[in-house]
């Protein structure tokens, strides 16, 4: 690896023979060995092609390690003969870009918020590129459970990171804010993309978070540009959130909700071979995950396509999202679901009681200038709705959508304030490589609370 000018190439890549982009499969990959000596002698002339596969089959033509396997394809009709190979050999897909690491950039600006805190002899992202690769061990700054964030970790981050030079740069500027804010001198500083320190709640949405010297705790969500920001907020699969409060009764009238709404899903009967495949497949019997029916949700899509249907487009993806959307809108209009549903918003959003106090602010990057630091406003009204005790104090649940889109508006009013609040609600796949569970992925970007009606 070179640190400094040196070409990125760890990126998010999805190694998997069901693999597909678009609706289209590719389990052809692009792999770092060398062909020509290790390949072309055993398997003639022509154009050779590496096809993920889950179990190889013929001669095992060599072994690279790991535990991927890639049958050899020549003039696009697989030989008999296959490879072993380590993730950190395949480079891409065939034919595609290779998809950037989704997290990679913020990781990099939050974790160096901190980290220049302690270490300020910064010039720039060169030279700061060139120093830390001859660095070892700890770096100052702790994770979310207090051990240690090593060089080679940061390192490993950059490296996925298409962008470091501009992140590098942002977490500098952040760290200059963040000091000028810091109301007393720090004793510990934590990244907490995963975990937070104990004591700290966990649904602190604090990216960074400072222990003060008189034991006090601060943090700051960081934000790479500057936006609305409206609180509260979540972003988590539908069963995860549902799981959050642990109801019972609530948990299994969405997962129910979910299997009802694939089966709900028709194909015209001309579509003989993927009404079979369909029929044959009980959803039912797969796990509440976004991700863990990767390999089944193939074996379908492999049989539309032959009838020329889109599995994971409009002939049944998105009727199956659409009716799950439909179905919660629906559910939602029941106010003791939707104070199930609110209850557990405000788990998401405003800090446990219980915990030790950690006050957060927004930290906007600048690349350019001084990044800027906002207070999030504590609004008790917005808490009194969020810990709404009983389905009495909610009215007039509504819902609206159209029945295409991945998003719908949800309302309802607010009796004991004379409030009246309404919210977007989107549900989608988010699964690298194509839909690939049940489970879908559901976020908010804020709720609007207004006057039900004149105070005049």
């Amino acid at each position: 690896m070179r640190i400094g000018k040196y070409i990125r190439q760890l990126k998010e890549l999805t190694v998997s023979p069901h693999y597909q982009s678009k609706g289209e499969f590719n389990p052809f990959y692009t792999i770092n060995i060398d062909v020509e000596k290790d390949i072309r002698p055993f398997v003639g002339d022509g154009s050779i092609k590496f096809k993920s596969v889950e179990q190889g089959s013929g001669e095992l033509l060599k072994n690279y390690g790991g535990k991927y396997s890639f049958q050899i394809n020549v003039n696009d009709s697989d030989t008999d003969k296959y490879i072993f190979l380590t993730k950190k050999l395949v480079t891409g897909h065939l034919g595609q870009k290779t998809r950037k690491d989704s997290t990679a950039s913020s990781n990099i600006n939050e974790f160096l918020s901190l980290y220049f805190l302690i270490h300020k002899d910064y010039t720039n992202p060169v030279d700061f590129q060139s120093e830390i690769s001859k660095k070892v061990g700890p770096t100052g700054v702790l994770d979310g459970e207090g051990s240690s964030v090593t060089y080679e970790r940061l390192i490993e981050l950059l490296d996925k990171d298409a962008s470091a030079d501009r992140d590098i740069q942002i977490g500098y500027n952040n760290s200059i804010a963040v000091a000028k804010d810091l109301p007393k001198s720090f004793d510990k500083l934590y990244w907490v993309p995963r975990g937070k320190p104990e004591g700290v709640a966990k649904n602190n949405p604090s990216d960074i978070i400072i222990k003060l010297v008189d034991g006090n705790f601060v943090g700051y969500s960081n934000k790479i540009s500057a936006g609305k920001d409206v609180t509260p907020k979540f972003n988590t699969s539908i069963t995860a959130f549902y799981s959050k409060l642990t109801s019972s009764v609530q948990i299994r009238s969405v997962q129910n909700m979910i299997d009802k709404a694939w089966n709900d899903v028709k194909l015209d009967k001309k579509y003989i071979q993927s009404n079979k495949a369909l029929s044959m497949f009980s959803i039912s019997n797969e796990k509440f995950s976004e991700t863990s029916s990767k390999s089944g949700f193939a074996k379908i899509a492999k049989v539309f396509q032959r009838e020329k249907l889109k599995f994971y487009a409009e002939d049944f993806y998105y009727p199956f999202r659409n009716n799950l959307i439909d179905t919660l809108g629906q559910y939602l209009k029941n106010p003791t679901n939707m104070a199930y549903f609110l209850n557990t918003v405000g788990y998401y959003t405003f800090p446990d009681p219980s915990a030790t106090p950690c006050p957060y602010k927004l930290l906007i990057g600048n690349e350019k200038g001084v990044s800027t630091i906002k207070d999030v406003s504590s609004n008790e009204d917005q808490r009194q709705i969020f810990f709404t005790k009983g389905s009495i104090e909610l009215s007039n649940c509504t819902y609206k959508y159209d029945n295409k889109g991945q998003s719908m508006v949800v309302g309802f009013n607010y009796k004991p304030l004379n409030k009246k609040v309404t919210f977007p609600l989107t549900m989608r796949t988010r699964a690298s490589g194509g839909w690939s569970g049940k489970s879908l992925y559901i976020t908010t970007s804020g709720f609007k609370i207004t006057w039900l009606v004149s105070n005049n």
